[in-house]
């Protein structure tokens, strides 16, 4: 059996599934990088390869079981298993919810909780396989707080966390760790898709209500995913680690009023 780490990143075709997938890259492992989109799974190989890392691209739609499964035993069919596994597919849809249709709701919660529940149900016999390992969910701030008009999108990142927390009790003994991470807004394409139909200034009335002033870049969250994902971190299981600048610490009304002088 390899001794090489060898890892999966879901989402991996752009954002913080890319970031951490050159992380994972640069630290030595080989990646499987999936994605729903082939072209974009293999452009975050190709960056890899530039980087001096290995990884093979994958494409899978992560809320369909069939091709979920086909992709990883494609992935894994040396039988060798997998000793760490990042679910960063995701989605974002705004909307009442009684104006939401059934299939907007459906659609965001097969990606985003099913599909996190597959990819730990598909790969969690190949960490078993390596005699443990590590399984990183990608949440939200959305996923410990509330968020206007965003009711199925928070309601499936509250469902990520409580998966993961669910997966640290049942597999912390065979020596796989589950822990998710819960950023806020990361500059991404999501994000710039979201803020490019919002009025203008939107996004910079967002920025101004992080403690920090700013978005987080997707590297910065990776190092979390990393870190989480490493040996330093071989006692943590089932945190829900927080990468939002300070956002859910409390309310800036006093500093939006007195414009961060104080009084």
């Amino acid at each position: 059996m390899s001794t090489r780490e060898i890892a999966l990143v879901s989402g991996a075709g752009s954002g913080i599934g890319r970031a951490v997938s050159l992380v994972l890259a640069a630290r030595g492992a080989h990646v499987g990088v999936l994605d729903l989109s082939r072209e974009n799974a293999e452009e975050t190989v190709a960056l890899v390869d530039e980087a001096g890392g290995t990884a093979t691209p994958l494409a899978a739609d992560v809320s369909n079981l069939e091709s979920l499964a086909s992709a990883i035993d494609s992935f894994a069919h040396s039988g060798e298993g997998l000793d760490t596994v990042i679910a960063a597919a995701g989605v974002a849809r705004g909307g009442l919810i009684q104006r939401m249709s059934e299939a907007a709701w459906d659609h965001v919660i097969d990606v985003n909780l099913k599909g996190t529940f597959l990819l730990a149900r598909q790969t969690l016999p190949l960490l078993q396989r390596r005699g443990g390992g590590a399984f990183v969910a990608v949440s939200s701030d959305a996923g410990v707080m509330g968020s206007v008009a965003y009711g199925a999108y928070c309601a499936s990142k509250h469902g990520v966390i409580g998966l993961v927390k669910a997966m640290a009790l049942d597999h912390g003994r065979e020596g796989i760790r589950s822990n998710v991470v819960c950023p806020g807004f990361v500059d991404t394409p999501m994000a710039q898709r979201i803020f490019s139909k919002a009025p203008p200034g939107t996004r910079a009335a967002f920025e101004k209500a992080v403690p920090m002033g700013r978005f987080a870049a997707p590297q910065e969250v990776a190092a979390v995913i990393a870190h989480l994902s490493s040996r330093e971190a071989a006692y943590t299981n089932g945190c829900v680690y927080l990468v939002d600048g300070g956002s859910s610490a409390g309310h800036l009304i006093g500093q939006c009023l007195n414009d961060g002088t104080g009084s």
